[in-house]
């Protein structure tokens, strides 16, 4: 507590003793800052408000129809585009600026000074302002309603502009797609003319497959290869009834029971009737199963064990004596010879077909082997050919949805422009702020005339107190004490008042200078 004490006396110490230097330092600053505030010049600021939206009814109802002009997106470009160089230059021209600039360099000034000055802000998305600063507020008022006008013209006309240049263009492309179009369809006929062999009759924009000599070789070759399976399938199938066929015997043999004639009909035994019904039966499975399936099996053994039956009563001398045998034709066996025979046919027929396939398949490699570059040429020109009519089509469709997005920016208002705000001519400056700046400058001279003395302590080497020669560690025998006189007393009483009454002079005058731009402010207003 006792340092910080010690060092504020120090200071206040220092400062009494360079006290006119920190007088001198205040009113040179202040009256250097006065003097150049008073040289700022007075600027005055016109403001318009302008309120901009894109049609919300149309744009939606025409999205996907018509041409996306986005009005949100072409607002947005204008505003940012405004103070670009030809809009700078129509600028000059509406407020006669340009007279001023004869030269190139002064007009290149005049275009940055207004690029920097102008100012353009967004209050809403949809509520803009523009503003400009001048000495002159006439001047501000007249560059802030050429900026509107400017703006009204360039929103108005440039989208039409643009849809006109973009019509122009799409007209042209199209009709060179045109031609392009029908000369790589003579080129095509051309070399379908040439090699009919190798090039399919068929539109350029047909789908190459199933189509051309490759894809043609290709599925002659997947014919050979699926009628060979079939050859085999067939012949397997016909080998098997062959063999099926040799196991059956044309004939069976059956023994006759003794016949019961009623009424000139002889009637079957029981074991005969089910004997007979039994080989229906099996006839029926067999056509159905192969010989190894359990039904057939059980129906066989059945068949055998009746027959077991019928032989039974001639072997143990019982019942009446076995009736002479009869052979009957086998059902199966004619059916077997009757799939047999279509099989034969079938198997005849592939082999045909395989042989035309084989055929076919040699006759379009040798095709392809004669003109080894005419195949890759007619892709060439059939992707060539999709490529154009593509594009083609595409530019068709968007020439119409130009021609319907031109018709609705001729016939409604894309964009809705109204001033909210029109510019005025300004009569109370905006800049600068004299009451500010002149205290600033007050401030800044009592503050540089209190930090003068402490700079100029740094390069003074001398010693001010008594501790501060005990701080070097040397012996000090004592110290003589300054005694005030009267004269000395009266000098300082003096010198004070002479502090004082500069101190007080300087705030004087910075009054009186605050009341006039005060009253200036206040005249303007008036």
């Amino acid at each position: 507590m006792n340092s910080v004490r010690s060092q504020a006396i120090s200071v206040a110490q220092l400062l009494w003793r360079r006290k006119w230097l920190c007088v001198a330092v205040a009113w040179l600053v202040s009256t250097v800052g006065w003097i150049g505030v008073a040289f700022i010049p007075t600027k005055y600021e016109s403001t318009a408000r302008v309120y901009l939206n894109a049609d919300p009814v149309l744009t939606p109802l025409l999205r996907g129809l018509a041409a996306d002009t986005n009005p949100t997106r072409h607002l947005d470009f204008m505003q940012r585009t405004l103070l670009s160089r030809p809009n700078l230059e129509q600028l000059s021209r509406l407020t006669d600026l340009d007279t001023t600039a004869r030269t190139p360099a002064e007009k290149e000034a005049l275009f940055k000074r207004l690029a920097s000055d102008v100012e353009i802000s967004a209050i809403t998305p949809n509520l803009m302002m523009i503003g400009y600063r001048d000495p002159d507020p006439v001047l501000a008022k007249n560059v802030v309603q050429a900026l509107l006008t400017i703006f009204g013209e360039k929103t108005a006309g440039s989208s039409r502009n643009e849809m006109d240049s973009a019509q122009r263009f799409l007209d042209d492309e199209i009709a060179s797609y045109a031609d392009q179009l029908r000369a790589a369809e003579k080129r095509r006929a051309d070399l379908s003319r040439q090699y009919p062999d190798i090039v399919a009759n068929r539109p350029p924009d047909a789908p190459a497959s199933g189509e051309d000599t490759a894809t043609r070789l290709d599925r002659a070759r997947s014919a050979v290869v699926r009628l060979e399976g079939e050859l085999d399938d067939t012949v397997t199938r016909r080998n098997s009834l062959r063999q099926e066929l040799a196991s059956i015997p044309p004939k069976i043999s059956i023994e006759q029971a003794p016949q019961v004639v009623v009424n000139g009909v002889r009637q079957l035994s029981p074991d005969e009737a089910r004997l007979a019904d039994l080989q229906k039966n099996l006839d029926t499975l067999r056509l159905k199963y192969t010989d190894q399936h359990p039904d057939v099996i059980a129906t066989r053994e059945a068949i055998a064990q009746v027959r077991a039956e019928l032989k039974k009563p001639a072997s143990t001398g019982s019942g009446p004596k076995g009736g002479p045998k009869a052979e009957v034709a086998n059902t199966v066996y004619d059916q077997l010879k009757v799939k047999l025979v279509d099989a034969e046919g079938a198997v005849a027929a592939a082999k045909e077909r395989l042989s035309q396939a084989k055929a076919e398949e040699a006759r379009i490699e040798m095709v392809v082997k004669s003109a080894p570059g005419v195949l890759q040429q007619a892709q060439d020109l059939d992707r060539d050919y999709a490529i154009l009519k593509k594009n083609y089509q595409e530019l068709v469709a968007r020439r119409e949805a130009a021609q319907i997005a031109n018709a609705a920016n001729t016939k409604t208002e894309a964009i809705q422009f109204r001033i909210v705000d029109p510019p005025q001519v300004p009569v109370l400056p905006v800049a600068p702020n004299r009451p500010m700046l002149l205290s600033a400058v007050l401030l800044a001279g009592i503050g540089a005339g209190l930090a003068t003395p402490l700079a100029v302590k740094q390069f003074d080497r001398s010693f001010a107190t008594i501790g501060q020669l005990r701080n070097l560690g040397v012996p000090i025998l004592g110290s003589v004490s300054r005694l005030s006189l009267g004269m000395d007393r009266r000098r300082a009483a003096i010198q004070l008042a002479g502090v004082c009454a500069s101190a007080l002079v300087l705030i004087a005058i910075y009054g009186t200078l605050l009341a006039l731009s005060f009253g200036l402010h206040s005249v303007s207003v008036s």
